[in-house]
């Protein structure tokens, strides 16, 4: 009786542990060749951006932009979904400063230990910002250029899918370039602004002192990045998730993470826009919070809004089959 309750214990100390396992957010494998064709578009000042592209061209084209200190490869749940893939014309990219795209700098390092790096990159960042939002919509548009040039896109729909700062690099290329006809929008827990003032003691706020470090001290640097990632989901993410996606961060230079600190607000745009607009909140995103998501929403003329339970910042990997679907269903619709 005493080995029978023993080996009870056993099996739920054991199932107890297996139910802490599934409950985070697990790094799923994929096939190495989907038949995607690769190849760089050139931008402006020469950066090579990195593009991926798979899917029927006939099909309306979907344009995956991801989140910050990401790379395309976030995007893989749904790049490698069957029903996607067969519906639609699949394009993602690495953004300059990212995954296989080119890492342009600023040349911001100084032997004076009394210049600040900060007061130089903000004294430059009109002239010299080699990842403004601007630049990003440039790179953008040479990558539908390239696009156009291939395929017939005059009657071709566009569908722009941004997740995180993906929705403001899209809005600004929409800004930027009215004249090219984007027919619908999805933001994946986007923002509009980055305006709004954290407080002292927050630590999402400390996470990103931590990133852009002045000093560039490589440890900090990557303990932002840890910290920052482990906040991006309700559901903790396995270690080897979370490892991709440092291993990602890690080679961004310190331009591209200084970036973030450049306020801008679209919220005046967006408002004039009346594309169909689909925003998925995650009710438990502690980057975005649900105030700005709300906001967001609020400012624009043809808006359907989705929210997830139990959902963080990261509904491409917490909840795949809610936002495959969604992602079906609202571009079919368009």
């Amino acid at each position: 009786m005493k080995l029978f309750k023993l080996f009870s214990g056993f099996i739920f100390a054991f199932l107890t542990v297996s139910a802490v396992t599934v409950a985070q957010v697990p790094l799923y494998t994929f096939p190495a060749d989907d038949g995607s064709k690769n190849y760089y578009v050139t931008s402006e000042n020469g950066v090579n951006i990195f593009v991926e592209e798979k899917g029927d061209p006939k099909n309306p084209t979907i344009i995956f932009s991801s989140g910050f200190l990401t790379s395309r490869i976030s995007w893989d749940p749904q790049w490698f979904d069957p029903e996607i893939c067969e519906k639609f014309h699949l394009v993602r990219y690495d953004y300059r400063g990212m995954g296989n795209s080119d890492k342009p700098n600023m040349n911001l390092y100084s032997t004076d230990l009394n210049d600040d790096i900060f007061t130089r990159y903000m004294s430059n960042i009109d002239n010299s910002n080699s990842y403004s939002l601007d630049l990003h919509a440039t790179d953008l548009f040479a990558l539908i250029s390239k696009l156009s040039s291939e395929y017939d896109f005059k009657e071709k729909k566009i569908v722009l899918v941004g997740w995180s700062i993906g929705v403001p690099i899209s809005l600004s290329f929409m800004k930027n370039y009215p004249d090219i006809m984007i027919h619908g929008l999805m933001s994946i827990s986007g923002f509009v602004n980055n305006t709004r003032k954290a407080a002292d003691n927050d630590k999402i706020a400390l996470f990103f002192q931590d990133l852009i470090d002045p000093q560039d001290d490589w440890f900090k640097v990557v303990s932002g990045m840890d910290g920052i990632f482990s906040l991006n989901s309700y559901k903790p993410f396995s270690d080897e998730l979370k490892l991709l996606f440092l291993g990602s961060a890690a080679v961004a230079p310190l331009e591209y993470r200084l970036s973030v600190i450049t306020p801008f607000s679209l919220a005046e745009f967006y408002s004039t826009i009346s594309i169909p607009t689909l925003h998925i909140i995650g009710e438990n995103d502690i980057i975005v919070d649900m105030e700005h998501s709300l906001y967001f929403a609020s400012l624009g003329q043809n808006v359907e809004t989705i929210f997830y339970k139990e959902v963080g910042h990261c509904p491409l990997w917490e909840n795949i089959k809610d936002l495959n679907k969604d992602i079906i269903n609202f571009v079919s619709k368009i």
